[in-house]
């Protein structure tokens, strides 16, 4: 099951399930500077372990452990989600992982890092809507 393509083509699209369009959208341009949602689309999944997001809890506890439970928890959890920084990206993923990933696809570090932290908490967000992480 492709959960996650489902919620990326949602989040990226800018709504969340309920807003889901019946048809596909139609491939646009991306925005000067934002990264092919292809690229993205890959990144995501590397990030979350593919389309069922089996690395969903390994990527909480990431945050976590760089000390940003409190901001993690609240995208899990049902209401607002507290935003998270670039830098804050950078060290939860590390240079040598951001590096990695936006030289495989021919994107800038630092503009994958200001992505990353806008859509990672919606992503969690939508793939935890019963305000819990699914069971190991």
């Amino acid at each position: 099951m492709d959960i996650l393509g489902e919620i990326l083509k949602q989040v990226l699209a800018g709504g969340g399930p309920a807003a889901a369009p019946r048809q596909a959208p139609q491939p646009k341009a991306p925005p000067a500077g934002m990264p092919d949602p292809r690229d993205l689309s890959a990144i995501f999944e590397q990030i979350f372990g593919g389309g069922s997001a089996g690395k969903l809890p390994d990527v909480v506890e990431q945050f976590g452990r760089k000390g940003m439970k409190d901001i993690v928890d609240s995208w899990v959890r049902s209401g607002p989600n507290k935003p998270v920084e670039r830098r804050q990206i950078e060290d939860v993923f590390g240079g040598r992982e951001l590096d990695e990933m936006a030289r495989q696809r021919g994107i800038d570090r630092e503009q994958l890092a200001e992505v990353l932290a806008k859509y990672i908490p919606q992503i969690i967000d939508e793939l935890t809507p019963s305000g819990q992480l699914p069971r190991r």
